[in-house]
């Protein structure tokens, strides 16, 4: 006979103007455990339905978190103000507990970040943003998806690092990801990239990757977890990279059928060399933080409880510096990196609509479906001459 499990909780996020009803229930005899979370707007007291046009934040973190739940045993479908499903039924009273403090946790991970309401705010929905004593802090606020990035995450991290790049006073500006998972994995493969293009990739006139390599202020790119796909070039790309004994560093690209190429892959041969650029890129390899210093992908690796004490490390000797010759130094540093950067990459002369391909749909399912992949649907190469 099932035991009977009981767990209600109501948190509270005052500066995000937000309140998250947890529940998970199973009546004492009967089958599958229940899950329930709600969202309440503080303000009014009333139910936050899960649309866009609502609540960006809200809407995001539900449609990521209830592929997260999955990871913990919780079969969940999200409805329109509620996301609701059964547990595992053979799951043992610790266990559900376990599971349902890790669900409120994942929960307190975003929103205890935010600074302001994320109702009827057209405030940043993806990001934290803060200027202080000199220094921009970006924190990337997604980790339900292990802070991968969507459309508007890098819209607003375009927007944000501009703001920095224009202000006199920012002396360093200093990227990391919320939760201690994360950095970036990439981008998010639950976006279709043929059927929600801006969803998929945004619509900043100026990228946020060419902010960061163009901007007159050094980056540092904070590494505590996984910085993988277009997350490793986002660390590579910033000045300075200081990551956590429990960092890892690698690409996807070929592997999810995400068509990275063109310079800012080629650019990682001047960090680490042509062969291990070639490993980590063509093979799909991961490296350890360790590893990662020993080849020259980061600066420095400390234990995780150090990380912001070492960042803050940096920071200071950045401030003790001229400004006007790092800026000349970043941009001499620059031309090198931009010494082959044709207009156009080689995707996009030999395979300008890879992501309409059957390949491409076939390999970013397969990874989220975590199923072993069709290779009949790979395309044949292109037919480049020898010359």
């Amino acid at each position: 006979m099932s035991e009977r499990f009981q767990f209600e909780a109501s948190v509270d996020y005052p500066d995000a103007g937000v309140r998250f009803n947890v529940s998970l229930t199973r009546a004492s005899g009967s089958g599958e455990p229940q899950f329930k979370l709600t969202v309440d707007d503080m303000a009014t007291g009333r139910p936050v339905a899960f649309n866009h046009q609502v609540s960006p934040a809200v809407h995001d973190f539900t449609r990521g978190y209830t592929r997260w739940l999955a990871t913990k045993g919780i079969r969940a479908a999200r409805g329109e103000a509620d996301i609701s499903g059964p547990a595992r039924r053979d799951a043992s009273a610790a266990q559900l507990i376990q599971a349902v403090h890790d669900a409120v946790d994942m929960i307190d991970q975003r929103f205890s970040n935010y600074r302001g309401p994320v109702v009827g705010s057209e405030g940043y929905s993806d990001i934290v943003f803060e200027k202080r004593d000199g220094v921009a802090y970006l924190l990337l606020n997604r980790p339900e998806t292990y802070n991968a990035k969507r459309g508007i995450t890098m819209n607003e991290m375009a927007d944000a690092l501009l703001d920095a790049a224009g202000d006199d006073s920012i002396r360093v500006a200093v990227i990391s990801g919320a939760g201690p998972n994360g950095f970036c994995t990439g981008n998010d493969q639950s976006y279709d990239p043929s059927l929600e293009g801006a969803d998929y990739s945004g619509t900043a006139k100026v990228s946020y990757s060419k902010v960061i390599r163009q901007m007159p202020q050094p980056v540092i790119a904070a590494v505590d977890g996984f910085a993988i796909g277009s997350g490793n070039i986002m660390a590579y790309e910033c000045d300075y990279t200081i990551a956590t004994t429990r960092s890892h560093f690698g690409q996807t690209g070929p592997r999810v059928g995400s068509p990275a190429n063109g310079h800012t892959v080629a650019m990682l041969a001047a960090r680490v060399g042509q062969k291990k650029a070639r490993e980590m890129w063509m093979l799909c390899q991961q490296f350890s933080a360790q590893e990662a210093l020993e080849m020259g992908l980061v600066n420095k690796v400390v234990e995780p409880d150090q990380l912001w004490a070492e960042v803050d490390r940096w920071i200071a000797a950045i401030k003790n510096v001229s400004p006007a010759i790092l800026q000349m130094q970043k941009m001499s540093f620059a031309q090198h990196d931009d010494f082959q950067a044709p207009e156009r990459s080689p995707g996009q002369e030999y395979f300008p609509n890879y992501t309409d391909s059957e390949e491409c749909r076939e390999r970013r399912l397969a990874f989220l479906e975590r199923r072993p992949l069709d290779t009949s649907k790979n395309l044949p190469y292109a037919k480049v001459p020898i010359e």
